[in-house]
Parts: C-alpha cells; sequence; structure tokens
C-alpha cells in the first residue's frame, strides 16, 4: 500500500515514495489524527507499524485506533515505544519505552528496538516536541538528523510531527530540510465560532504534486480526511434532506461523503435519533471488511442498497452491534453523484425490519435529488 498518508491521492501523481516525512501544524490543527489516520491505513492493510507516542499511554492509543476500524489481530502488528509513562511518572507500559525524554540516545535505542526484526515496517513520532523542548539547538539539530536517519534505513515511511510556535525559527528551518517531504496544517476559526483545518503538502523531493491548500475533515470518529471544498450551505442543504427522510417515519438519516481521493466517508449532516452512532462506527472503502457494507457499496456501485434486516444482513457485521443498540432494524443507503467527483450517500434507518418498499426508495431518491440540485445551484 503506497498512499497511508490521508488525502496523499489529492496531491501527489502517484504513490508516496519511500521516507521520513514531517507533519506540521498547530495546537488543535489534527496532527495527532493524521498520524492515527496514517497508522491505522497501514495496521488495517496487515503492515507492521511502530508508534512512539508523548500524549498518552500505550492502551489509550490501542483503543483510539480500534474505533478508526483496527481490528484486534491488526493491532497485534503495532509496536508501542512509550515515552508517555515518563511524562506522567507512571511506571512504562510497553516493552519499548524512554524513562528520560533528555536522553536523546535512550530514545534511538528504543525506537531502534521497536523497529528490529520488522520488515517494511511504517512509523510514526508523535510528537518531536517534548524532546526538542529539552535540548539546545545543536542537540536538536543533531538529535533529529539522527533520528531521521536511523528512521529512514529502518523503516519503509515514517511521519513525524512537530509544532512549529514551540520552536525556534532556524531551528525549525535545519529540521524540515532533513526531510523527504513536509506536511502542513493550519487551523482557523471565524467569528461565529465555525473551525476549519487546512492542509497542504510541500517539498516532497523527487515527485510531482501540487502544494495548494486543501480542506481538511475530522470526524467524529477521529478519521483525518482531505476534502473538496464544496462551499458555505452544503451542510445545511443535506441537514434538511435528512430531515425529510426522517419526516417520512424514520428513525435516523445522515448523509456522508466519499471522495475519490481518500477512502473514507465523512458524514456531513444527521437528523433524528442519531446518539452518537456516527461517532462509533467507521466505514473505510480501503478495508475489504469495512468497504463491503451498504454504504461503502451504494458509494462504489452508484446504486441503492437496501438491509431488511440489520440483525441478520452479514454485510452489517462491523457495525450490527451499534444499530440494534440505537433501535435501527432496516437500512437503504442512496448514492448521489455530484460534480462528477464526489460520491454521496444518503443513508436513512427503521426501527422496523423490511421498511423500505420501492415507493419509499422513490421518494427518498426524490429528496437526494433536490439536495444535490440545490448543491449545483449554489456552485453556479
Amino acid at each position: 500500500m503506497s498512499n497511508e498518508f490521508p488525502g496523499a491521492r489529492a496531491f501527489i501523481h502517484g504513490p508516496v515514495p519511500r521516507g521520513v516525512y514531517l507533519l506540521m501544524g498547530p495546537p488543535g490543527s489534527g496532527k495527532t489524527r493524521f498520524a492515527q489516520t496514517f497508522l491505522a491505513r497501514s495496521l488495517r492493510a496487515g503492515r507492521h507499524a511502530v508508534s512512539a507516542i508523548t500524549w498518552g499511554s500505550p492502551d489509550a492509543v490501542a483503543a483510539d485506533l480500534g474505533r478508526l476500524g483496527v481490528t484486534a489481530d491488526r493491532l497485534e502488528g503495532l509496536r508501542i515505544v512509550d515515552c508517555y509513562s515518563a511524562l506522567s511518572g507512571r511506571p512504562p507500559a510497553s516493552t519499548w519505552y524512554v524513562k528520560d525524554l533528555g536522553n536523546p540516545a535512550e530514545f534511538m535505542i528504543s525506537i531502534s528496538k521497536a523497529l528490529e526484526g520488522l520488515e517494511g515496517p511504517v512509523a510514526c513520532v508523535d510528537s518531536l516536541d517534548p524532546f526538542l523542548a529539552r535540548f539546545g539547538d545543536r542537540i536538536g539539530k543533531a538529535f533529529v538528523e539522527g533520528l531521521a536517519a536511523r528512521m529512514r534505513w529502518m523503516s519503509d515511511r515514517a511521519l513525524l510531527t512537530v509544532t512549529p510556535e514551540a520552536h525556534e525559527a532556524a531551528l525549525l528551518a535545519h529540521i524540515q530540510s532533513l526531510f523527504d517531504g513536509v506536511i502542513e496544517l493550519r487551523i482557523e476559526e471565524s467569528g461565529s465560532g465555525e473551525v476549519r483545518r487546512w492542509i497542504r503538502y510541500r517539498d516532497f523531493k523527487g515527485v510531482y504534486h501540487e502544494t495548494r491548500w486543501h480542506p481538511l475533515v475530522i470526524t467524529g470518529g477521529g478519521i483525518a480526511s482531505v476534502a473538496i471544498d464544496l462551499g458555505p450551505g452544503v451542510q445545511k442543504i443535506w441537514m434538511e434532506a435528512c430531515r425529510k427522510a426522517v419526516a417520512l417515519g424514520y428513525r435516523m438519516a445522515w448523509f456522508g461523503l466519499a471522495y475519490e481521493d481518500f477512502e473514507e466517508v465523512v458524514p456531513i449532516s444527521s437528523a433524528g435519533a442519531e446518539d452518537g452512532y456516527l461517532t462509533a462506527i467507521g466505514i473505510h472503502l480501503d478495508d475489504p471488511r469495512r468497504s463491503r457494507g451498504p454504504t461503502g457499496t451504494a458509494a462504489r456501485t452508484k446504486e441503492v442498497v437496501v438491509v431488511d434486516n440489520i440483525g441478520a444482513d452479514p454485510r452489517m457485521d462491523p457495525w450490527r452491534d451499534e444499530a440494534l443498540r440505537r433501535g435501527y432494524r432496516s437500512s437503504a443507503a442512496i448514492p448521489i453523484e455530484i460534480r462528477g467527483k464526489v460520491t454521496g450517500v444518503l443513508n436513512v434507518y427503521s426501527d422496523k425490519v423490511a421498511a423500505f418498499p420501492g415507493p419509499i426508495i422513490e421518494k427518498l431518491k426524490s429528496i437526494a435529488r433536490e439536495a444535490r440540485e440545490a448543491m449545483a445551484d449554489i456552485g453556479d
């Protein structure tokens, strides 16, 4: 697999080259979610991964990856270098750990041991900030240079994160020059309190790529995805469509966008008794198990998919417990092709089995068609 980085297909013409990459962004911009999505994609594909963490316990990392669709058997391919326990004063919670974050040699030895014996692993350090905060400028430069060289040698692709605002400009400029590519994030907050995140792929060596900013979407489940900016009002349009679907007598409806440039279906709007369902599930179009449900199949085939009995239909295996817990007994997925590139899916749930006869499907198609036309009016 060559596009574990979220949105790589939107920026890079071809696979992401083997190498070591730097992810930069201010607090709240999505660095950790991006890194987790990178690890989750790699693990779901059956690859080994090594993650050095400073923000949480190994158990918390495993739980987050589980929410991103990494099953228990795939998690066995993850080795965690525990740096968090040293920060929190707790005993080490992993075979690989660092007691003193002010000792660059100890960290280098720990991550090398974690990478030993793995064939083509990916690696992630989230983040460099606690280490650099303890080093002077000269030691910091030498540490990152040595770490980048070590990870370039021992891993297939590695991602290291850093907060630019936390470090001197000269140190940051030197650090960036050591990597095979730099990914930048930024965050903006409007006067109304709306938060928007942006991403661009910058300075990737040896490949042709775009450098313009794209919107970055982080779903309730923590999935980081690169979006197409559909403009203001889109969420309201689909919120109204979901409300119309629920008004037909259904328990819940939600609309998600499935972009060509990444492998996630991103929830945009919902109505009815959602009750955290969209946070609990993940629909990954790059995962053989989680791409074969009604939403993924509708997105892939552009055909309506009806599940008459969620409790018995094998296509709902990954999400059945969460659905039944919220009283969903049957569902329909209505695909919508938008602007020739983005595929959207309107998903509707009933508290009764076999609740989607032909006439109802036609009504749902009509609701989706009206919303699609309203989106086209925005674009004109």
